[in-house]
C-alpha cells in the first residue's frame, strides 16, 4: 500500500470510527503517528493515550490525545488497530478513563493498573469487543466499494 493511500485509510478509519463511537461532535484534538518498529518496540500495533495540560506547551485545544501506530502492519491489522485505539480515546474523550494526579479511574472507581493482568482491565476488554464491531463494518463498506469497482471494470 503507497503511503499516502495508506494516510487517506488511517484519516476514513478515524472519522468513521468516531462517528460510530458518537465522539465526532466532540471537542478533542487527535494527533496520529506513524512509527517504524513499534510492535517491536512495545509488542503493541498502537497506543493511544491524553496528554495532560501540565505536559504541554502548546494552546491547540483543551483536550489533546495522541496516537500511535506501527507504520509496518498491513491493512486489516490496521484497520483493527486504529479500531482499537479509537475506543481508547472515546474512553478518554467519554470520561470513562481518568486521572486524578497520578491515580488512574475507569468508570468513576480508583484502578491500581499495575494490579490488573493487561488481558483483565476493563478499557482493554471493551476496546477489544468493539474492536471488532468496528472493524466488521469497515470491511463490509470496503467490500461494497471494491464490488463496485469490478462491476465498473466488466462493462
Amino acid at each position: 500500500m503507497r503511503k499516502s493511500d495508506r494516510k487517506l485509510l488511517i484519516d476514513a478509519c478515524i472519522t468513521f470510527y468516531a462517528q460510530e463511537l458518537k465522539i465526532d461532535k466532540s471537542k478533542f484534538c487527535l494527533i496520529v503517528k506513524s512509527t517504524k518498529g513499534l510492535v517491536k518496540d512495545t509488542n503493541a500495533a498502537g497506543m493511544a493515550y491524553r496528554i495532560p495540560k501540565y505536559l504541554r506547551t502548546d494552546n491547540l485545544c483543551e483536550k489533546l490525545y495522541f496516537m500511535q501506530i506501527d507504520s509496518g502492519i498491513e491493512m486489516e491489522q490496521l484497520i483493527q488497530t486504529i479500531a482499537h485505539e479509537m475506543v481508547h480515546i472515546k474512553q478518554f474523550v467519554k470520561g470513562q478513563i481518568s486521572y486524578k494526579g497520578r491515580s488512574m479511574y475507569w468508570l468513576g472507581n480508583r484502578v491500581v493498573k499495575s494490579k490488573i493482568n493487561y488481558y483483565d482491565q476493563p478499557w482493554e476488554i471493551d476496546a477489544w469487543s468493539k474492536e471488532k464491531v468496528l472493524s466488521a463494518k469497515i470491511y463490509k463498506i470496503l467490500t461494497k466499494l471494491q464490488d463496485k469497482h469490478y462491476a465498473k471494470l466488466r462493462l
